[in-house]
């Protein structure tokens, strides 16, 4: 069964659809899009191939970069002489703070000891969810100055898919700074 591929404008780089030809947002002249390889089979130019948690899929052939953000999502396509800057940031869960706000919100309204510790349990459960996780996002920055961000998924601090995130990010570094474009390194 085909899947739909996207490709990124050379001018304004938003994704769409490959094949149009032209971009629906700017009118600038859509790059090809690559043809898919058969099952098993793999390219002698593919540079990187990583599957990252959440059914995230990297790949980089050629002078493309591709990025499918789920296991039946669409990929994305980016061709590597468009892009200007890449870095890989990552972040603290803050979604998990929620539950220590909610809770050291609700402590001063709860009259009882024992429901008090509860919260006060809860706010450093909420803590120490927020900084034992890292949400991974890789920034493309391609001609013209338009930015694009790939989730690349929320690992556990120290774990193998941490390792692995990071060594993923290592090889894709090497390969597009040995075609001219600026890396942003992550702190360690």
């Amino acid at each position: 069964m085909p899947t739909e591929v996207l490709v990124m404008c050379k001018r304004c780089g938003r994704p769409q659809q490959a094949g149009a030809g032209r971009c629906a947002a700017c009118g600038g002249e859509l790059p090809d899009a690559p043809l898919p390889l058969a099952v098993g089979t793999t390219s002698p130019e593919r540079f990187l191939s990583a599957e990252l948690p959440g059914g995230r899929v990297l790949t980089g052939e050629g002078n493309r970069l591709s990025y499918r953000p789920g296991h039946s999502a669409t990929p994305f396509l980016l061709e590597l002489p468009s892009l200007r800057r890449l870095s890989l940031v990552h972040r603290p869960r803050s979604e998990a703070l929620a539950l220590t706000a909610a809770a050291i919100v609700l402590l001063p309204f709860v009259p009882r000891q024992g429901l008090r510790l509860l919260l006060g349990v809860l706010a450093l459960v909420g803590l120490a969810l927020a900084f034992s996780s890292r949400r991974y996002t890789l920034v493309l920055e391609s001609t013209g100055q338009v930015e694009t961000r790939w989730e690349l998924g929320t690992v556990r601090r120290g774990s193998s898919q941490e390792q692995h995130l990071r060594s993923v990010w290592r090889t894709l570094a090497d390969a597009v700074r040995s075609r001219g474009v600026k890396v942003s390194e992550p702190p360690a």
